[in-house]
This record gives structure tokens, sequence and C-alpha cells, in this order.
């Protein structure tokens, strides 16, 4: 459970310490700065932004210094720093620095310390947004839950740039196709661990999403996701080995998890071609609630669960359904206007407003 967050120079936050309880709801006007609250949060939670890939976008206009701290009480009660900061290097413009009860650790460590739920108007891409999306959504989920996929994850990166380097060397003539042995043992093995774990979670959330998916939506479909793989994890090498010619005219590594995607598929079509609006907002908050329920299980404790302006985006069915869940967890909401609230939520919250 977050306790407490102060912010110093983060968005438009110049100093600001804000304290929770079990449901908060911060109401005010959009450029108000409360999507920037869930942000800092997310961050301290996952090291990483949902909103930009550029970091340095997160300090405030004139200051070289951001910094994000959050007072944690679970079971492993603790006080979690993240600064960032700009750095006078062109190679190395920002630096993270992460701080754990004051004492300095490895941006990875943060992981999993504060596990986090996040539900905002975005969410909606997971549907019909590329493929580095949904990567992600599972990506983030797992170096939640597991610290062997996020350094497989981090290795997999290395191992994906210097194979992509040597594929250039190896068309330009620097290079001999032999050398792809070594890199392409290493693909294999760590690329057949992170695609294994992706596929057996989409199993899992497959066992439970078709009921959440019929009680928000009030039919009898079926709702399933789908892992696509670029390669089969038992032909990873041959596959590699085929494509070599390929990949080297590409000077990119074409097979891989880096490369895979995943799908929504209702009465086993996928809902991207074929589904309406309401489907998709169906699916998605369905696919929320299973992320939930899997991290919860996954952690043994409740994640926090961050609702940003997610309630004006939804019918009072889907409002309904929502809400009920609000209670099972610590959540954090934000909106513009409390009518979007049902009147049992907001008299359970503390609410702040924000002027």
């Amino acid at each position: 459970m977050l306790k407490r967050l102060s912010l110093t120079n983060f968005r438009n936050y110049s100093k600001s310490s804000l304290d929770f309880s079990k449901t908060t709801i911060f109401v005010g006007p959009n450029g108000i700065g409360k999507t920037n609250i869930i942000e800092a949060i997310y961050l301290i939670s996952t090291g990483r932004s949902w909103r930009t890939n550029h970091d340095n976008e997160v300090i405030k206009w004139n200051a070289e210094v951001a910094r994000i701290e959050g007072a944690i009480a679970n079971a492993e009660s603790c006080r979690l720093e993240l600064v960032i900061q700009k750095a006078p290097s062109s190679k190395y413009p920002l630096t993270k620095i992460v701080k754990i009860n004051e004492v300095r650790r490895k941006l990875t460590d943060i992981l999993g310390r504060l596990p986090t739920v996040l539900f905002s108007p975005e969410e909606i891409h997971l549907i019909d947004g590329p493929p580095q999306l949904r990567r992600r959504f599972l990506d983030i989920l797992l170096c939640q839950i597991n610290k062997k996929y996020t350094l497989a994850l981090l290795d997999l990166a290395k191992i994906i740039r210097g194979r992509n380097k040597l594929l250039y060397y190896i068309k330009i003539g620097q290079s001999k196709i032999p050398e792809l042995d070594f890199w392409d043992e290493k693909l294999v093995a760590l690329g057949s661990l992170v695609i294994k774990k992706r596929q057996k979670t989409i199993e899992a959330f497959n066992a439970n999403l078709t009921k959440i998916y019929q009680n928000i939506s009030g039919t009898e479909e079926r709702l399933e996701l789908k892992y696509k793989p670029t390669v089969e994890v038992e032909n990873f090498a041959q596959t590699l080995v085929a494509g070599r010619q390929r990949e080297i005219e590409n000077t990119a590594t074409l097979f891989g998890p880096h490369r895979d995607d995943w799908l929504f598929l209702l009465e086993d079509k996928n809902i991207t071609t074929f589904g309406s609006r309401g489907e998709y907002r169906s699916a998605v908050l369905a696919l929320k609630m299973a992320e939930l329920e899997y991290l919860a299980a996954a952690k043994e404790e409740r994640p926090v669960l961050l609702l940003d302006d997610i309630f004006s985006e939804l019918d009072k069915n889907r409002r309904l359904h929502l809400a009920q869940i609000v209670g099972g967890q610590q959540t954090i909401i934000t909106t513009t206007d409390l009518d979007h609230l049902e009147p049992n939520l907001r008299a359970k919250a503390k609410i702040v407003e924000l002027k």
C-alpha cells in the first residue's frame, strides 16, 4: 500500500507531498496534474512511464532533476526513491538513480516493490495499437513478478543489438556468416524463456477471461487471448539458420519474442477487425480485471489499482463493474467530475480536490 508520495520538480509539481488512504480520488479540471500523480506512482512501481519514452519530459521546465519518493507499507515496507536527472554527456543525456531505504540500488530492484495495475483511456490501444504495446503489457506485468524474466529481457536486448550489428558487418563483407552461431545460441536460449513465459501467462489469463467478459457484457460470447510468435520454440534454431540471408539483407533479427504479438479473439474472430467500440471497452476492462487477479495471486498481495480518468470513458454498466472491484485493494482514481463515479464509491473514499 502506498502511504505517501513526494514529488520534486516532477512535471507541473515543484514540490508536493500527498497522503493516500485505501481509496483516494483526485478531482480537478484537465491540465491540473491529476495524471502526473498516477504517472509518478507508475514510475516508482515499474521504473518507466507509459506516457512517454523520453524521460526528460517528466523533469519540470528549467529544472535539472526530478525526484519521486514513495512510502510503502506492505510485507516489504520500504521507502522508494527515483531520481531522474539531466547529465552533461550527449551520449547519456539522462541518468536514473534508484534508492530503496536510502541505499542506492539497480533500477531493476524497484520492480515488484509496489505492484500496480494501470487502467487509463490509452489502454484501448492494446486492441488496435501496434504489437509493441501488447508486448510491453506482458513484459511490465511479468517484470513485476519474475526477476529471472526481467534479466532475460535485458540480456535479450543486448544479444539482439549485437546480432544486428554483426548482420550489418556480414552484409558489407567485414564478417563471416559462421560468426552468427554464437549469437544464435544465446538468442534461442533467452528468446525461448521469454516466449514460454508469455505463452504461459496468456494461458492463465484465458482461464478466467471469458467469464469476466460475459459478466461485463451481459452476453455468452467467449473472449480469449492468442499468442502469435514469429517462431516456434521447438524450431527456433532451424528458423534462424533458414532465415539468415533475409536477415543479412535487412541487417535485423526478424525472429524472436521482440517481434511477437498477441490478439483478442471474440468467438474466435479478431476483435480488432470485427469488434465494435463497446466490445473493445468490455474486452480491455476484462483484461485489466484478469491482470489484477493474476498479479495478486503471483505476488500474494493485492496490487495498487490506478484508474486514470477511466470512468468518463465507460457507460453506466461498465462503471458499475469497475466500481465493484475498487474496494478489493488500494485504488487511486483521477476524474474531472465526481458525478462520473458511483455514490457508494465516493462515500468510502478520500477525496482530494486539485486546484
